[in-house]
């Protein structure tokens, strides 16, 4: 797992629509998580979430990404302050 430190988490599926976070963890080392950096989502990454549910759909660096419930759960994110 990868961690950035002193960060207030939670995951990714209970972030709502139209809010924006930063990327602070990936749970898990598979071939999708990979997939996903190889697409930009690392470690304090802005990411907005479009649409809530499964699909997640989120933006990332002008593209719009379609995520499972189960792989959105194991991203953990930050809210950005306002």
């Amino acid at each position: 797992m990868i961690l950035a430190m002193n960060a207030t988490k939670l995951r990714l599926n209970q972030i709502s629509s139209g809010e924006q976070v930063t990327v602070c963890g990936l749970e898990e080392n598979d071939l999708t998580m990979d997939r996903l950096k190889a697409m930009g989502l690392c470690l304090g990454r802005q990411v907005e979430v479009v649409r809530q549910g499964n699909p997640l759909v989120m933006h990332l660096l002008g593209a719009r990404i379609g995520l499972s419930g189960r792989l959105a759960k194991k991203i953990l994110v930050e809210r950005r302050p306002l």
